[in-house]
């Protein structure tokens, strides 16, 4: 294959989704993959006591997380196959879960 058919079927691909109306989902689940991956790569550095509060599920986060293996599948992989209201719960989530994180973080730091 070339350089123009790869793009060629990429781009068809895409408008296959987009006219099947699948694309709002395929975006939950990419966004959901990214959360998932800046949730291991936190837990990659952190010392294992490192406890994020959590008052309004942002534990979410750090469960799903703990319960992906990225030597055994991708973030994306792994998404696709959780439950629906775990996606949408973990996206509800991330933002709590971020700032959190972040505070947590800035002020170890401090």
């Amino acid at each position: 294959m070339t350089a123009a058919s790869d793009r060629q079927h990429a781009t068809l691909a895409v408008l296959a989704e987009i006219a099947n109306d699948n694309i709002g989902e395929r975006l939950r689940d990419e966004a959901a993959a990214r959360i998932l991956t800046a949730a291991w790569r936190v837990r990659a550095m952190v010392p294992p006591a490192f406890v994020v509060p959590s008052r309004g599920g942002e534990g979410l986060v750090d469960s799903v997380a703990a319960g992906w293996d990225p030597d055994a599948v991708t973030a994306l992989e792994y998404v696709e196959v959780l439950p629906p209201r775990v996606v949408d719960g973990l996206i509800g989530a991330a933002p709590r879960w971020a700032r959190a994180v972040r505070a947590r973080l800035e002020r170890d730091a401090a």
